[in-house]
């Protein structure tokens, strides 16, 4: 397995991955659809997994952000980063929501939510669908992106679903769409390919 932190933007690096035994293959979260589906048409023998909902990850820090917030050292930081399971948030100085940090990690303030173009990935190739995990109840948000991927429910359902289970979350598909990435685009009309 390639994960999504690995740099795997075009075909020739995305073959090299394949040749060297790598059965799937995470694309990393800011490919536009047309990136996507030039690396599905590309096909070699490995899977290729496009991530459709959680925040995203930003970066990886040799600083815990998490330990610093509370005058810890990282050494000694009696895992203060499970006090905020889905990351503290940080806005910048107007109150504008920015970036989440956790631990060693930075991530994105909005959740990508994609349900909207998971069968147009499909038809290009994609072969599998991640969830990154947050502290809201992750089976029924499986569940769910499961009734997306059979056609039994639409991507309007799912977000108005997701909604109720009063977990706060700006989505976000900015860069699918080759805008910025906090931005949310809805494309209904996708969705009946």
């Amino acid at each position: 397995m390639i994960g999504p932190y690995i740099n795997t933007y075009n075909e020739g690096t995305l073959s090299y991955f394949a040749e060297k035994g790598a059965k799937r293959i995470a694309l990393p979260w800011e490919l536009p659809m047309s990136s996507i589906a030039a690396l599905c048409g590309a096909q070699t023998a490995a899977e290729i997994e496009v991530q459709v909902f959680g925040r995203m990850p930003l970066a990886i820090s040799a600083r815990c952000y998490s330990a610093r917030a509370q005058g810890l050292h990282k050494d000694g930081c009696r895992y203060v980063c499970g006090d905020h399971l889905d990351g503290m948030d940080v806005e910048t100085l107007d109150d504008t929501p920015f970036l989440a940090v956790n631990g060693l990690q930075t991530l994105s303030s909005h959740y990508v939510e994609m349900a909207d173009n998971i069968a147009q990935m499909q038809t290009a190739g994609v072969t599998a669908f991640r969830l990154s995990p947050h502290s809201l109840d992750m089976t029924r948000v499986s569940d769910l992106y499961r009734q997306v991927l059979a056609r039994k429910t639409d991507p309007e359902e799912l977000r108005h679903r997701l909604k109720e289970m009063r977990f706060p979350m700006n989505f976000a598909n900015g860069f699918l769409h080759e805008a910025p990435g906090a931005e949310f685009r809805q494309t209904r009309a996708r969705q009946a390919e």
